[in-house]
């Protein structure tokens, strides 16, 4: 039996759904009957009815949609399909990507699937992933996009196979610079890890870049609301 959940702005506990957990987010309802998928109104929405009648290739293609403009529960939603193997061919690496995405967003259930994704994906290609992690989180910065800050902080701390404290800790002192919510902590945590040389010198190059790149302005709360 499939269960949807209607979404919501947290990750609840998930039923367990052949090799993954189906999350779309919010109280339980069991598949009863056939229903014809809305044509319009919100895409989740229409992503997760697709899902209740088991037009899951329709579902790959709403989740993927959404996904691409950094919806994080529609990126964990295309990785558990990716996984399972429903509507779109099985694809490990493919739904270990989106995984991390999801995880970096912040999606509580995201690691899970990850860390089973991780055992089989070779580690040249887990770094081929995470390269074009790299280049899609540091296209979001140069864009002056708030909520990527700390997503990098995490890439570089927890998704590298070789943590980049130093680039951590660049980005959270300019995220703590620009007031933006768990960079001050995170500064502090990594400050504990790091020789006094490489805090010193990572310190100087956040400097340079946020006066080089005017990241006051780039980030700031009216750019992003006229966006």
């Amino acid at each position: 039996m499939i269960y949807s959940y209607l979404r919501i702005k947290y990750c609840c506990a998930l039923p367990l759904w052949s090799l993954a957990c189906v999350m779309i987010l919010t109280f339980a309802q069991p598949l009863l009957a056939k229903e014809a998928v809305p044509a319009s109104g919100d895409p989740f929405q229409v992503a997760v009815q697709a899902v209740k009648v088991g037009d899951f290739f329709r579902a790959n293609e709403l989740f993927f949609v959404l996904a691409e403009q950094d919806d994080h529960e529609a990126q964990f939603n295309l990785a558990v399909l990716l996984h399972a193997g429903k509507g779109l061919p099985q694809n490990f690496v493919l739904a270990l990507e989106w995984a991390w995405l999801a995880q970096l967003g912040g999606v509580a259930r995201a690691p899970d699937i990850a860390d089973r994704l991780i055992a089989k994906v070779l580690p040249e290609m887990q770094v081929d992933i995470a390269s074009r992690i790299d280049a899609r989180l540091r296209d979001r910065l140069s864009q002056g996009d708030r909520e990527a800050i700390m997503q990098f902080v995490a890439f570089n701390r927890t998704i590298l196979e070789r943590p980049d404290q130093k680039t951590a800790y660049i980005w959270s002192l300019i995220g703590a610079a620009l007031g933006v919510q768990l960079a001050i902590e995170a500064r502090d945590e990594i400050s504990t890890e790091l020789e006094a040389r490489i805090i010193l010198s990572a310190q100087d190059r956040a400097h340079q870049m946020f006066l080089d790149q005017n990241m006051g302005s780039l980030f700031s709360l009216e750019s992003l609301a006229a966006r």
